[in-house]
């Protein structure tokens, strides 16, 4: 490119991207056509959630080849693909009604394409962000990602609206056609920082402090790294709890919260959209200022009270507490473990490991299936389900004692010299 954008423009891109990536939380709108009985389709919940399902798990796997990607090529080239990938999907689903097998055809156009797509166009804003914000790299990659949580505020409405005067297939073209513009558009603006660039000194001096990288770690040393895999094992437990809710907001304010009234139970949802994207920003702030650990352990103690909540709510006020704190916590994963590894594995190959790392939460929407899903099947509640979501967030605030840097590491450098302080 023969112009530089100012560094706040890729914050603006970033988050726009995710704005329009984020619809794949909107899938329940998809998801009530399907079942409708009155419909065409007659889904069962399970063969209505199998594409949603299949797209989380390709958009990790899609995090992964996109970050050696971007590490290789740069962010641009890389969110273009991931672009083009999320149009075509979408457009293709269209062919649906076309097929004998609709849900299948939907599986593999929205599933797999559509999922890659995303995971592809998902990755690069990050370690643009990361790069342009160096010393406050938690709030930019949360501010970029903040656009994810917040997209069914805006997506789900216009997805029910063209579902409902269009029908599931001709709404899949028109907002694949909309996602292929806007997508391709905003990718081809991406850049990282020229290699002599330095943040503006005013900006540096009002920093309190940064958290430098302790080391540039490479992809498979990293893999050796016992931290890795307590963080990759922190990232499945911590995004599981926020994914027992995503989707089944409405159902579950339903059935624990006894609310029937139409207006209260979308309110649940958008609840849930306000606070999974405003946590982002506060979480990737608090890894900025006393670093990823405090984060983390704040994290699962929020998300412990939040289970706990839900488990034994018999009011309006907590559902809504416990689903609003639930989505703050999972929106919060999304911010403090780019900045997480960011600190311990450096930004070198940042996007390749913390596209390694995203599939911590592809798992943890695996093991949601199971948590959530399942055990709300077996036993027919709720209730049992939040009791092992609990489980799984006490399980996770202990992991987060023992979080610390890989060994050996050097010392944490500071902008501004001060006392030493010994913080993991």
């Amino acid at each position: 490119m023969s112009f530089r954008l100012p560094r706040i423009s890729y914050l603006v891109i970033g988050f726009v991207m995710n704005l329009m990536l984020g619809t794949v939380y909107s899938w329940s709108v998809f998801k009530s056509a399907l079942t409708n009985p009155s419909g065409a389709y007659h889904a069962s919940n399970f063969e209505a959630n199998l594409p949603f399902a299949v797209a989380l798990a390709t958009f990790a796997v899609g995090m992964v080849f996109a970050g050696r990607l971007v590490d290789k090529h740069g962010p641009r080239k890389v969110a273009m693909l991931g672009g083009l990938l999320v149009g075509v999907g979408y457009m293709l689903s269209s062919l649906m009604d076309s097929t004998p097998w609709p849900l299948v055809t939907l599986t593999i156009t929205y599933g797999i394409i559509v999922g890659l797509g995303i995971g592809f166009a998902y990755n690069p804003p990050i370690p643009t962000a990361v790069r342009w914000y160096p010393a406050r790299n938690g709030l930019a990659s949360g501010i970029v990602v903040m656009g994810f949580g917040l997209s069914p505020l805006f997506t789900a409405p216009i997805a029910n609206a063209l579902i409902g005067w269009y029908g599931i297939a001709t709404a899949s073209l028109i907002l694949g056609a909309t996602f292929l513009v806007v997508l391709v558009g905003l990718g081809s603006l991406l850049a990282f920082p020229p290699a002599d660039w330095q943040p503006p000194a005013e900006v540096v001096a009002k920093a309190k402090r940064a958290w430098k990288a302790l080391a540039e770690v490479d992809t498979r040393a990293m893999l050796r790294s016992p931290m890795f895999w307590s963080a990759w094992l922190l990232y499945v437990l911590g995004t599981a709890g926020g994914f027992m809710v995503i989707g089944n907001a409405k159902d579950i304010a339903k059935e624990i919260g006894w609310i029937t009234d139409v207006v209260l139970l979308t309110a649940a949802v958008q609840v849930l959209a306000v606070f999974n994207s405003g946590g982002r920003p506060l979480f990737g702030r608090v890894a900025d200022v006393w670093g990823p650990k405090q984060a983390l352990l704040l994290m699962y103690a929020v998300l412990l009270g939040a289970m706990l909540a839900l488990a034994v709510s018999t009011s309006h006020v907590t559902v809504y507490a416990g689903i609003a704190l639930t989505g703050m916590v999972f929106g919060g994963f999304l911010a403090v473990m780019p900045a997480l590894a960011t600190l311990f594995f450096g930004t070198k190959n940042l996007g390749t490991n913390y596209g390694v790392l995203f599939t911590g939460y592809g798992s943890g929407a695996i093991v949601a299936l199971f948590a959530g899903g399942w055990i709300r099947d077996i036993l027919g509640s709720y209730v049992s389900a939040f009791y092992a979501g609990a489980i799984l967030s006490a399980v996770g605030l202990l992991i987060s004692l023992r979080v610390g840097p890989p060994r050996p590491t050097a010392a944490r450098a500071e902008v501004e010299p001060e006392p030493e302080v010994t913080r993991a």
